[in-house]
């Protein structure tokens, strides 16, 4: 994501207050910020409350409801075809302006009809990253972040147009499997060096498959790193790489709303966690392979966690290609 300069950091500063109940004085968001000169308006009612507004076509439908905040009023005026943000806090003035920026930046190169759409994707990522309580990924989660990001580009968006290498992508949404085309699934694993063969499975579902099914492990080497290490990168690293993939606006705010879901916003700064990464190794599950799977527990036993060694499923690692040609 890219928040966009204005040239002032009260855009609301010089709006009259509207004197009629209801009625909003507006001006056009400058063309600094709005180069595309959207519909999108600077805005400012009778309370006197910082305001934003985007104007949308009427043959748009089908967008979801907007999410709730605590600070920010959100209005879907239908009858006008326009989404008014009001803000409740003045407090909460400069991250207001950031959200509006953010929204005014990704709606620039979207088609008219998909105005309402992009607004509220953005709205979503925002309404995640001031959930109370959020943080950073924990290294840990980076590392399994990377991990997706890297089959998604190297896999996926080789085979697939963007729009379906995304909607395989499911880890994010805290499926079993992190990618799923078709009875294809493939679970992203990384670990650290090349000396530990250990991969951890969240449960006891996790390894399921049926006779329908392929189920492939693409386990990546991730080590920690330091500046000194020329071919160190940080996950912002990873994430700017794998977003130049997206020349859609609407296929590159899917992936940012994607990132969102996994805990991932450019807000946070992982600058000083670098890594290196070592050989990736691919496995297919199948017949004999070292697993626990839910018909194997007995009643009364879920949520199992395990861990696997690699070192004992050599005769199921299977070259790349093998995902390849099952993805094709």
């Amino acid at each position: 994501m890219m928040i966009m300069k204005t040239t002032s950091d009260n855009p609301w500063e010089e709006l009259p207050r509207s004197r009629g109940r209801g009625d909003y004085n507006t001006r056009m968001v400058a063309p600094d910020v709005n180069p595309d000169a959207k519909r999108i308006y600077w805005a400012k009612g009778r309370s006197n409350h910082p305001a934003f507004l985007v104007e949308y076509d009427s043959s748009e439908t089908g967008a979801p409801e907007p999410p709730k905040f605590k600070n920010i009023s959100i209005r879907d005026i239908e009858s006008e075809r326009s989404i008014l943000l009001e803000l409740q806090d003045q407090e909460m003035k400069a991250q207001f302006l950031r959200l509006c920026l953010d929204i005014a930046d990704s709606v620039q190169k979207a088609p008219t009809v998909a105005m309402r759409k992009m607004t509220f994707m953005r709205l979503e990522k925002w309404a995640s990253f001031l959930r109370p309580g959020r943080g950073p990924l924990t290294a840990e989660q980076q590392k399994g972040l990377i991990g997706e990001l890297l089959f998604l580009k190297r896999v996926s968006a080789a085979i697939y147009e963007p729009s379906n290498a995304l909607s395989g992508w499911t880890g994010p949404e805290r499926s079993k499997r992190d990618f799923g085309y078709g009875q294809i699934f493939v679970e992203v694993k990384s670990k650290r060096g090349s000396s530990n063969s250990e991969i951890g499975i969240s449960s006891e579902e996790q390894l399921n498959t049926n006779e329908s099914e392929r189920l492939f492990l693409y386990v990546v080497e991730l080590n920690s790193a330091t500046d000194e290490d020329k071919a160190a990168f940080s996950l912002t690293d990873v994430v700017n790489d794998v977003q130049m993939l997206f020349d859609s606006p609407l296929d590159l705010a899917h992936f940012q709303e994607k990132l969102s879901d996994a805990g991932y916003f450019p807000e946070d700064d992982y600058s000083h966690t670098l890594w290196s990464e070592g050989v990736t190794e691919t496995y297919e599950v199948k017949d004999g392979f070292p697993r626990i799977v839910s018909s194997s527990c007995p009643p009364g036993v879920k949520a199992v966690t395990y861990k696997i060694d690699l070192g004992y499923c050599s005769d199921y690692e299977v070259d790349q290609s093998a995902i390849t040609q099952a993805l094709r």
